[in-house]
C-alpha cells in the first residue's frame, strides 16, 4: 500500500463503478474519501468538490480579462491587415472611377482621396533637370485621356490619371488647342496643361543666313551646323545636306529647264546664283526645295538689266560680280573694283590677259582640301585664308581643272564664279567704272576697308609702299 501527499491509506471502500465513472470523467487525481469523513462534514461531498474542480479551471474575473485583451488584439491585428491591404485597392479605384466619372468630384472627399492617392505625379516634375523640348501635338477632338496617354507615351508624365484631374479640378478639359505644343520633363503636371490650353506657337522655321561672298561649301558647312546646333531643339533641320550639296553641284536638266536666263557652262555647278539672304525654312524643307528658294531670290534680286543679256554674258557678269565680292569692304569701292578687272580683260588696255586676283588662287587652294575631306568636316575649316607659298603666285600649280583658277597663270576669268555675288556687286559688275582707266588696286591696311587704286605699275609701287607692302 502506497500513500499520495501524505494523506492516509487508501481505503478499498467504495463503489468501483462510481470510481470508475469518476476517472471516465478526467478526474484522474480523484481519492473517493472514506464514508465516516462524509458523514462527520470533514470533506466536502462529491457534487461540491465538482463545482470546486470547474470553479479553478475557469478562473474567475481575471480569465475572462485576459480572453477579452487577447480577442481586442487579434482584432487589431485583423483590422490593420485589412487596412493596409484593402484601402490602396480601395483608393485606386476610387481615383480611376473619378477619372473616367468627373462627376464624382462632385461628392464629399472624393477630390481629397484622389489629390493623395495622385500627390508626387501632380506636384513633382517626371526629372527636375531635364529641359530638352518635347514636341506634342493635339490633334482635333482629342479628348483629356487621349492626351494624357500621349503624355505618357512620351514619358512627361508618370500617372495620366493625375493629368485627367488637374484638367477637371481646373475646369479646362474642353480648353486644350489643338496644334504643336513644346513642352519638357522638367514641368509639373499643371505647369503643361497651362502651356497646352493656350494658343500653340506659330509654326517653327528654321533661319538660315546666307551672307554675301560664301561658297557653296560653305553654305553646306552652315546646314551642317544648323542639323548639329538647332536654334529651336523641337524643330531641328531634317534636310539631307549631302543632296543639298550634290544638286547645287551638279544640278539636273530639268532645274537648269525651269530658268531660261541660266545657262551654264557644260558640268559647271550653281555657284554665284544661289543668291545671298535670310531665309527662314521649314524644318522638313528639301534640299529641291531649298535651291529653288536661292535660284528665285537670284531672279528677283539681281538688276533687271542682267536678264535682257544674252544667257553666256549673264553668266561672266556673275563671274566678276564674284571677283568684286571677295575683294570689295566698302560700298564706294564696288563699281571701281569691277572696273580693274574689266579694263583688264580689255586685250588693248591689258595685253596679258591675267586677272592676276589672289581670291581664285583661295579658293582653289581651299577646294582642293575640301575634295580630300568629307562634309561633315567642313564646320571646323576657315574659308578664303590666303595661299601660303614662297615665290611667283604664277607658278602655283593646282590639279585636275583647278588650275584655271590660277588666274596669275591662266588669262581671263575663272572658270566659273568663286562664291555669291549680293545685288551690290551684280550691280556694280553691269555698271562697272571705267572712266579713270585704273589697272591696279591694293587694299590700304589702315583699318577703313577701302582700296588704293592705280593707272600705271609705278603708280602701284607707290601705292605698295606707301601702305606697308614694300620697304
Amino acid at each position: 500500500m502506497s500513500l499520495r501527499g501524505g494523506g492516509k491509506p487508501r481505503s478499498s471502500r467504495g463503489k468501483p463503478d462510481q470510481a470508475r465513472r469518476v476517472l471516465d470523467q478526467g478526474w484522474g487525481d480523484y481519492i473517493p474519501p472514506d464514508e465516516e469523513d462524509v458523514v462527520r462534514g470533514a470533506l466536502p461531498s462529491h457534487s461540491e468538490t465538482r463545482r470546486n474542480y470547474h470553479k479553478a479551471r475557469s478562473g474567475g474575473t481575471g480569465s475572462v480579462l485576459r480572453f477579452g485583451v487577447m480577442a481586442a488584439v487579434i482584432g487589431g491585428i485583423v483590422v490593420s491587415l485589412l487596412y493596409f491591404v484593402a484601402r490602396p485597392i480601395v483608393v485606386n479605384g476610387v481615383v480611376d472611377w473619378a477619372a473616367e466619372n468627373p462627376t464624382a468630384l462632385s461628392l464629399p472627399f472624393v477630390p481629397d482621396i484622389v489629390r493623395g492617392a495622385l500627390s508626387s505625379s501632380l506636384t513633382e516634375p517626371i526629372n527636375a533637370t531635364d529641359t530638352r523640348a518635347v514636341v506634342l501635338v493635339i490633334g482635333a477632338g482629342e479628348t483629356p485621356g487621349e492626351i494624357a496617354d500621349q503624355l505618357v507615351q512620351a514619358q512627361l508624365i508618370k500617372d495620366a490619371r493625375a493629368f485627367v484631374f488637374q484638367s477637371i479640378i481646373r475646369g479646362v478639359t474642353q480648353n486644350f488647342q489643338v496644334g504643336r505644343h513644346v513642352l519638357a520633363r522638367s514641368m509639373t503636371v499643371d505647369q503643361m496643361i497651362t502651356e497646352l490650353v493656350a494658343p500653340p506657337p506659330a509654326a517653327p522655321t528654321v533661319k538660315l543666313t546666307f551672307r554675301e561672298g560664301l561658297r557653296i561649301e560653305q553654305m553646306v558647312a552652315l546646314l551642317e551646323l544648323k542639323e548639329v546646333q538647332p536654334d529651336d531643339p523641337s524643330a531641328p533641320l531634317t534636310m539631307n545636306i549631302s543632296q543639298f550639296y550634290q544638286l547645287a553641284t551638279h544640278p539636273t536638266a530639268d532645274l537648269v529647264s525651269q530658268y531660261p536666263w541660266l545657262k551654264l557652262p557644260a558640268g559647271a555647278s550653281l555657284e554665284g546664283f544661289l543668291f545671298p539672304a535670310t531665309y527662314e525654312i521649314a524644318p522638313d524643307t528639301t534640299p529641291d526645295q531649298l535651291i529653288g528658294m536661292l535660284l528665285d531670290a537670284f531672279a528677283s534680286h539681281a538688276p533687271p538689266e542682267l536678264f535682257l543679256l544674252p544667257p553666256d554674258q549673264i553668266y561672266q557678269k556673275v563671274q566678276v560680280a564674284a571677283l568684286v565680292e571677295t575683294e570689295a569692304k566698302v560700298e564706294d569701292d564696288r563699281a571701281l573694283i569691277a572696273g580693274v578687272y574689266t579694263n583688264r580683260l580689255d586685250p588693248k588696255k591689258w595685253p596679258t590677259g591675267l586677272l592676276d586676283a589672289d581670291p581664285t588662287l583661295n579658293y582653289a587652294n581651299d577646294s582642293v582640301w575640301l575634295q580630300s575631306n568629307p562634309i561633315d568636316t567642313w564646320v571646323n575649316y576657315t574659308f578664303w585664308d590666303p595661299i601660303k607659298v614662297t615665290g611667283p603666285l604664277g607658278q602655283v600649280v593646282f590639279p585636275g581643272n583647278l588650275a584655271l583658277f590660277n588666274t596669275y597663270h591662266h588669262a581671263g576669268l575663272p572658270p566659273t564664279p568663286i562664291c555669291s555675288p549680293g545685288a551690290a556687286s551684280l550691280v556694280a559688275a553691269m555698271t562697272p567704272d571705267t572712266a579713270d582707266g585704273y589697272l591696279y588696286f591694293l587694299a590700304k591696311n589702315d583699318g577703313s576697308g577701302t582700296h588704293a587704286f592705280a593707272k600705271t605699275q609705278a603708280e602701284q609701287n607707290a601705292n605698295l609702299k606707301k601702305y606697308g607692302y614694300i620697304k
